[in-house]
């Protein structure tokens, strides 16, 4: 009786983590913000199939492997991507030890996510986080952070527009299966976010403003998303210095992959004119020789102070406006 009783527990608690999503999503169609639930199948962790059906529009979108679809009449720029990441998958060998490994890698990964993974990390242990909070993990890919919230205890939802497993949404079953975490996924464009406004506590985003052709955009976007006081979490984003090209030859834009690089100003003045708070960060990688000298010479002068910040914060600026690196920032949402 007790083995029925918790089994029945348990899939309650499933069923209203997928309607909790569905009080978190609007309709990308009408905007509308009331849904019905039909024909929904689920597995022993979550709903896997289900068609979720807008009351106002009518419009009806798929729930296929646990993912929410709601990515409707996606660009050119988007249909590329996914052709070109899927393409990109197949020249890689990806394994499930290797998503379990992430941010840190295993074996002849470890060199290609180092950086990554070091800024994560230093960055993760900045952001202090209760659990309570909900967390929307924008261009989530692989979704190996969105399951750092979700170990968290926070109410973590992954979105992405890709979903071919090992690069996509589907490499969420890796954790969901041989970690035990849940968290919600749902297919969609950050341009175009199909979220509810100021619902989350936390938009977190991991190299991936940079896949954006307009930064503000998405910035305004997430700024809606955000509850007053929320915020958001920029890691890992590569900065070109003001006098550099930036022009990008990559194996990524070879393949249509939409890639970036945008100068420091340029995030600046996204941010700035939606009014964000933010702090700068100091990245764990490579500094120009003058910037890092000088810091040293700092640190080793005024070792108390600055030895906790690692970069003291204007030579930092100087770094990302002349010379790029990566930036790292935690910015808050003022006012409504």
């Amino acid at each position: 009786m007790m083995e029925i009783f918790v089994k029945h527990q348990i899939r309650e608690t499933r069923n209203a983590m997928r309607k909790q999503l569905l009080e978190l999503v609007r309709c990308p169609v009408c905007k509308g913000e009331q849904f019905e639930l039909s024909s929904p199948h689920e597995n022993q962790i979550e709903i896997r199939q289900a068609i979720v059906i807008c009351r106002g529009c009518q419009h009806s979108f798929r729930v296929e492997n646990g993912v929410l679809d709601l990515l409707v009449n996606p660009s050119q720029e988007i249909t590329s991507e996914q052709v070109g990441w899927a393409q990109l998958e197949k020249m890689v060998v990806n394994t499930d030890q290797l998503m379990l490994s992430l941010p840190d890698g295993i074996a002849e990964h470890k060199a290609a996510w180092q950086s990554q993974a070091e800024n994560f990390h230093y960055i993760w242990s900045q952001i202090e986080l209760n659990g309570t909070e909900k967390v929307l993990d924008l261009g989530a890919g692989r979704c190996w952070a969105t399951r750092y919230f979700a170990r968290r205890g926070c109410l973590a939802v992954g979105l992405d527009v890709l979903l071919t497993r090992y690069v996509g949404l589907l490499t969420s079953d890796v954790y969901l299966e041989k970690e035990g975490v849940y968290f919600e996924r749902v297919c969609s464009d950050m341009n175009q976010i199909p979220m509810r406004d100021c619902v989350f506590d936390v938009v977190f985003m991991a190299a991936t403003l940079h896949h954006s052709s307009d930064i503000q955009a998405t910035l305004k976007q997430v700024h809606a998303t955000l509850k007053p006081g929320g915020r958001l979490v920029l890691i890992n984003e590569p900065v070109v210095g003001i006098f550099a090209s930036k022009h990008l030859d990559c194996p990524e834009v070879e393949h249509g992959i939409n890639e970036h690089v945008y100068r420091y100003l340029e995030y600046r003045r996204a941010l700035k004119q939606l009014k964000f708070n933010w702090q700068l960060y100091p990245f764990i990688g490579g500094y120009a020789g003058p910037v890092s000298r000088l810091n040293h010479l700092l640190v080793k002068t005024f070792p108390r102070q600055l030895m906790p910040k690692r970069v003291w914060p204007p030579l930092l600026i100087v770094q990302l406006l002349l010379f790029g690196g990566i930036l790292n920032l935690v910015a808050q949402k003022t006012g409504n």
